[in-house]
């Protein structure tokens, strides 16, 4: 005498879907979980440790795109940038930082978690104006393609903060070459300024503003800078927004 098998419950179609999206969902939510098989993790964006910032951008920086962060003074485009070098080089990767303004504090980059011995930094050189030389910023971005088309970075990014007159003269079809370039590789390139300037398809737009500072203590002379809050808000139209801060270094 056999005994029959015991009926199972199978799941809809509908259920199915719905455990699937489920799955899929909580798998954005976790940056650093295991690549599903057969998934390239050279195609996962770029994060920037910063929860609230990659929430807004689907997980990150997003590569083979240009993408750019942009805002006034204070309003954590720094922090960004280096939560960005920060994540990429504590994995192991290489990041390269264009800077032809030579803006970058290493101090405060490391502070920040940077592995400065996995980071190229070109600096341009120092001089007594603010705006850069239009030589310089050529120079700057013909590098920006060179690292990005190379292969071996995980991000390449771009500080245009102070050059903005420059920046301007710079042909349109300069950031659309760089978008191009830049489409079949697994290079995140990253644009800082203090205004939009430019994002290519697939790419991400972060705009920031700043908020009030948070102290250490009570009003007085004695108190520190804990923390810059700053709002920030994401795509072209900036209709997603969250509030974050940056720990002072």
């Amino acid at each position: 005498m056999s005994a029959s098998p015991l009926p199972v419950d199978v799941p809809s179609p509908a259920e199915r879907k719905r455990a699937l999206e489920d799955l899929l969902r909580a798998r954005r939510l976790q940056a650093e979980a295991p690549p599903l098989r057969g998934e390239d993790p050279r195609r996962r964006p770029l994060a920037t440790g910063i929860g609230e910032v990659d929430a807004l951008v689907g997980g990150g920086f997003p590569r083979g795109a240009l993408s750019e962060v942009h805002g006034p003074a204070s309003s954590g485009r720094t922090g960004v940038l280096l939560g960005l070098l920060a994540h990429a080089t504590r994995r192991g990767a290489l990041a390269a930082l264009v800077d032809p303004l030579d803006r970058l504090d290493p101090a405060s980059a490391a502070a920040a978690g940077v592995d400065l011995a996995r980071l190229l930094w070109l600096r341009g050189p120092r001089v007594a104006s603010e705006e850069p030389s239009p030589r310089t910023l050529a120079d700057a971005t013909a590098a920006v393609a060179t690292l990005a088309s190379s292969g071996i970075f995980d991000v390449v990014a771009l500080d245009l903060t102070g050059a903005g007159r420059e920046r301007r003269r710079l042909p349109g079809a300069t950031w659309l070459r760089l978008a191009r370039l830049v489409e079949d590789t697994a290079t995140a390139v990253v644009l800082v300024a203090e205004e939009h300037v430019a994002c290519g398809p697939g790419g991400a737009t972060l705009a920031l503003e700043p908020a009030a500072p948070r102290w250490s203590g009570p009003p007085g002379p004695a108190r520190l800078l804990g923390a810059l809050a700053a709002r920030a808000r994401a795509g072209r139209d900036g209709l997603r927004g969250a509030d974050f801060a940056l720990a002072a270094l």
